[in-house]
C-alpha cells in the first residue's frame, strides 16, 4: 500500500478501480476471476525454439520460493528437452530475483548457464515483460512461464505490449484448494485494478497513465 500512496498514477487508477467494482456491484472482480480461472487451465504447446521467458517471485531470505522452484524447474525440463530454446529469467530486487534463480538452476540442473539470460531491474509483472521485449524484441518465438493462478494477468501484459507469446504453466496440473483460491481471487483484484485503470486512462486521455504502459 504504501508504494500506492507514494505513486500518483497508481493511487489514481487504484481509486478508479475502487469506484467501477462498486458501481458494477462487485462484477468487474467476478468477471476478472473467471478471467484468471479460464487461463489457469492452459494446456499450450511450447516452441521448440525461441526465449521462455520465466517469471521471477517474491523471494524468502535470499532463496527462490516454492512457486519460484516450480517454474524454474519447468523451465529447465523445456530446456532439456528443447536444445534451441533459450531461458529469461524475469524480475529484479537486492538480491535480484532473475539472479537468484540462476544460481538455484546452477545447483539443481545441469543447463548451461549460457543459455540463461537475466532481466534484473523490474520491480513487478509489468515491467518484467516490458523490460524482456526490450531484451529479446517481438520479432522470435516466445514462452511465458508462470505459475497457473498468474497466466491470465500476464496474457493482458504482453498482449498490451505486443508480446505474442505462448503461455506455459509451471504446474503439470491444476491443483484445486484454497490456496489456489486466495491466489486466483488476488489475482482477480490485481486484473481488475489494472484493466479498469487502463479503460480509464484511455476514455480520458490520461497521458501520465498511459506512458506507464507502453
Amino acid at each position: 500500500m504504501r508504494r500506492i500512496f507514494n505513486d500518483p498514477a497508481l493511487l489514481e487508477s487504484f481509486i478508479v478501480s475502487l469506484l467501477v467494482l462498486a458501481f458494477s456491484a462487485g462484477l468487474s472482480l467476478v468477471l476478472s476471476w473467471l478471467w484468471v480461472c479460464c487461463h489457469a487451465l492452459a494446456r499450450n504447446r511450447v516452441p521448440a525454439s525461441g526465449v521462455v521467458l520465466v517469471c521471477g517471485h517474491q523471494l524468502e531470505q535470499g532463496r527462490p520460493s516454492p512457486d519460484y522452484v516450480a517454474r524454474l524447474e519447468r523451465a529447465a525440463q523445456l530446456a532439456a528437452d528443447n536444445p534451441a530454446l533459450k531461458l529469461l529469467l524475469l524480475g529484479g530486487g537486492q538480491p535480484s530475483e532473475a539472479q537468484a534463480g540462476l544460481r538455484w538452476l546452477k545447483a539443481h540442473t545441469g543447463l548451461d548457464p549460457q543459455r540463461v539470460l537475466l532481466e534484473e531491474d523490474s520491480t513487478d509483472s509489468f515491467e518484467n515483460l516490458r523490460f524482456a521485449r526490450d531484451l529479446v524484441g517481438t520479432d522470435r518465438p516466445l514462452a511465458l512461464l508462470s505459475s497457473r493462478y498468474h497466466l491470465g494477468r500476464l496474457r493482458i501484459f504482453s498482449g498490451l505490449l505486443g508480446l505474442n507469446a505462448t503461455l506455459v504453466p509451471a504446474e503439470t496440473r491444476l491443483r484445486v484448494g484454497l490456496r489456489l483460491l486466495a491466489l486466483s481471487v488476488q489475482e482477480a483484484a490485481y486484473v481488475a485494478w489494472f484493466v479498469s485503470g487502463l479503460v480509464w486512462a484511455r476514455l480520458a486521455r490520461r497521458e501520465h497513465l498511459l506512458v506507464r504502459l507502453r
